[in-house]
């Protein structure tokens, strides 16, 4: 049943609703209000094999932040993904390796290919309609190349341009920051207490506390998950006003579910200036809707800098996807579109910086 909401709720419509999220919400998980789409749940399925404890997401957490998982201890994950950043970075394309400062500042160093995603809500990954999926089977990066959490969070300590550098091989990169790690006390600790005394550092544990920490950066409370809760008020008209023209204009067939992703890899054409980057034969994920205020600019390559000019992009876009349409809506409908999309933002997900890493280096690398 597709249910596609009005300005004026009839009341048998508003009891219907109210039913559905009543019962829905008794399982604490997903709540739709429309087939297609839908709010997130309210809790992170953790792997079976990676369940979070807190020791595990405080190492995760220093883990993050700590630029000795880089080659020339330069570069943290929190670099590219920092939470005054939108966790991401702001930037069209990341700067890794020998760069300096933080955000749209930032300068000097090794350009990535790619636009940086956002870590937040990166638990709910894979996300299908229904609300289900699988934290050990998921979708990560703009091409899909690995499939958890735990296997992104090694990818980048192994990549030249991101915190690799050329301070020793791809094939050596782990086991070499999994020397530097066993070498601090702190650390030793750290893994002793989230994984069992006496441990082995190793690529494995790094993967899982990292993971663990990136499980937690959360933003599940959007006004719009309060209106798909029950809360009909939560939504003004003019933004439900957009969120029917989404629903009728058929955008969740790439951008459906709770995390309003696919997930799927689609050619939309976007243009790589002077890039070497196909993605998969042209193709790149569909990126979630989510929290799009605070994490532009937009695309694999950050072509488009306001959600303007990236829903103006679908007027105009040559298909090269079946499963990409032109939207062909009259202009008048683009504010009330980007006025929904920004009910998705939910702002309240940990933006702590912790006050040091074991290593002693700079927080966050070389940022400042």
């Amino acid at each position: 049943m597709k249910l596609i909401f009005k300005n004026i709720y009839p009341i048998y419509f508003l009891l219907l609703l109210l039913f559905s999220v009543s019962c829905s919400t008794d399982e604490g998980v997903y709540v739709p209000i429309d087939e297609r789409i839908g709010a997130l749940p309210e809790f992170v399925i953790d792997p079976v094999d990676n369940p979070t404890t807190s020791e595990k997401v405080e190492l995760g957490r220093k883990l993050f932040w700590d630029p000795v998982l880089s080659g020339n201890f330069d570069v943290a994950c929190a670099t590219c993904h920092h939470p005054d950043k939108g966790w991401g970075d702001n930037l069209a394309r990341s700067i890794g390796v020998g760069g300096s400062g933080l955000g749209e500042v930032r300068t000097g160093g090794a350009i990535v290919d790619r636009n940086a995603n956002t870590i937040i809500n990166s638990a709910f990954n894979g996300i299908d309609v229904n609300g289900n999926y699988d934290p050990s089977n998921t979708a990560m990066f703009w091409d899909n190349r690995v499939s958890s959490l735990e296997e992104q969070s090694l990818e980048p300590i192994k990549s030249m341009p991101e915190m690799r550098g050329n301070a020793y091989s791809e094939e050596n990169a782990i086991a070499i920051v999994s020397q530097r790690l066993a070498n601090i006390p702190e650390y030793v600790t750290m893994f002793n207490d989230a994984f069992g005394s006496p441990n082995a550092i190793d690529g494995d544990k790094i993967s899982k506390a990292i993971a663990a920490y990136e499980r937690t950066i959360i933003a599940n409370n959007s006004r719009f998950d309060q209106y798909a809760r029950g809360d009909v008020n939560a939504l003004t008209s003019f933004e439900i006003r957009g969120l029917n023209s989404f629903l009728e204009m058929n955008c969740t067939a790439c951008h459906g579910g709770p995390m309003f992703s696919d997930y799927e890899l689609h050619d939309l054409g976007i243009e790589d200036d002077g890039i070497n980057d196909n993605g998969v034969n042209g193709k790149f994920r569909t990126p979630t809707l989510r929290n799009l205020s605070v994490t532009g600019p937009y695309f694999h390559n950050g072509t488009f800098s306001t959600l303007e000019e990236a829903v103006n992009f679908y007027n105009n876009f040559e298909q090269n996807d079946e499963d990409a349409q032109r939207l062909n809506f009259d202009e008048n409908e683009v504010d009330a579109i980007v006025a929904f999309l920004r009910t998705l933002n939910d702002e309240n997900f940990d933006k702590t910086v912790p006050d040091g890493v074991p290593s002693g280096l700079s927080v966050g690398g070389d940022i400042n």
